[in-house]
């Protein structure tokens, strides 16, 4: 059995030093030699079929040796994962201390596993942030300005507005907007006239609205939860957070139709030092994440495989290039957090 004792560095990072046991590393030999030996090509011999002990001393007993070592630490790592109850988040650094035939694989690996949260009273920041119900009100203002809104967003599409615009080519004349009428409202959906539209309009209003309140909530409570928990952030956790945000701009500025070259030599500004600016949000994101993880293990809470699979099976179809693990990832993460979320609203005293 491999032997292994664990210690603890900082940033949440780990050291395993570990001992297999001889038999364990010196049956994998004739495995590393076969593997070593398909690419190998010897004047003589078809490649692949070189005889292994031809293949032993072309390759040297050190290549083999280190070849048995990885083979062997591969098969034993998940196993020393699952034992000691490790939840790592970075690749394995492993380096190889002793490895000689007939005695044990002296190794040591250093990684980085998913840091320790200590959650404050959340339930009381729940509770607290939502002690008062949200209540909006929609008034007629609001209505006359979204319908303000939407009639300039479809200035120019009448016929009319076209005409004019011909007779008046070159004049730089401001758009026309189009008449608020029983017509023009039946264009934009089912709505049988003004008064319909109007209603269904100051309904949406509302609905916005709750849902903006909702947000600054969800928000104003994390950040709270954030306060009262002890998370030291891993430098890795915050560098992929980071490189989502920076995506994710990216993917905004070119939206807008500029190159982000342009935009970072328009801007006067480094790629670098736009991560910089990111930094304190990137950690706060982190910490959110983290927490919502940690108050879904203890509160027990799962969703439903079948909507996960569901959904993974629809974004699959639109994003046919994406890999099927992150997307599966990425929906039951999604779905936990809401679902966390929902059961943080509901601590209403």
């Amino acid at each position: 059995m491999t032997k292994v004792d664990i210690k603890k560095l900082d940033n949440s990072e780990i050291e395993i030093i570990g001992k297999i046991p001889a038999d364990l590393f010196d049956k994998n030999r004739e495995q590393a030699i076969k593997d070593l030996g398909k690419n190998v090509e010897l004047q003589g011999f078809r490649k692949g079929h070189v005889p292994e002990k031809v293949l032993e001393k072309h390759l040297g007993e050190h290549s083999i040796l280190e070849e048995m070592a990885e083979i062997t630490i591969g098969k034993e790592y998940k196993n020393i994962i699952i034992e000691n109850k490790l939840d790592p988040i970075s690749r394995p650094n492993v380096a190889i201390t002793k490895m000689a035939i007939g005695n044990p694989l002296e190794f040591k690996i250093k990684l980085t596993v998913m840091p320790e949260v200590i959650l404050g009273d959340y339930k009381k920041a729940a509770s607290e942030a939502y002690k008062e119900e949200i209540k909006v009100t929609v008034d007629d203002k609001d209505v006359e300005n979204t319908i303000e809104e939407i009639r300039r967003m479809h200035a120019g599409n009448s016929s009319q507005q076209k005409e004019v615009e011909e007779k008046n080519e070159g004049d730089n004349k401001e758009p026309e907007l189009p008449e608020f009428n029983d017509e023009f409202v039946k264009t934009l959906g089912d709505f049988k006239d003004i008064a319909d539209f109007k209603n269904k309009l100051k309904e949406n209003i509302k609905l916005e609205k709750e849902r903006k309140e909702s947000d600054k909530k969800r928000i104003e409570m994390m950040e709270k939860i954030i306060t009262d928990a002890n998370i030291t952030l891993p430098h890795i956790i915050v560098e992929a957070e980071l490189n989502k945000m920076l995506a994710q701009f990216r993917t905004d500025v070119e939206r807008m139709g500029m190159k982000f070259e342009d935009y970072l030599k328009n801007s006067k500004k480094t790629e670098e030092e736009i991560r910089k600016e990111f930094e304190k949000e990137a950690e706060k994101k982190a910490k959110i994440q983290l927490s919502l993880n940690k108050i879904a293990i203890e509160e027990k809470l799962t969703v439903d495989h079948e909507k996960v699979h569901k959904q993974v099976d629809v974004l699959a179809k639109q994003y046919p290039d994406a890999n099927k693990e992150q997307l599966h990832v990425y929906v039951e993460s999604t779905l936990t957090n809401q679902k966390t979320l929902e059961f943080l609203e509901n601590q209403r005293s």
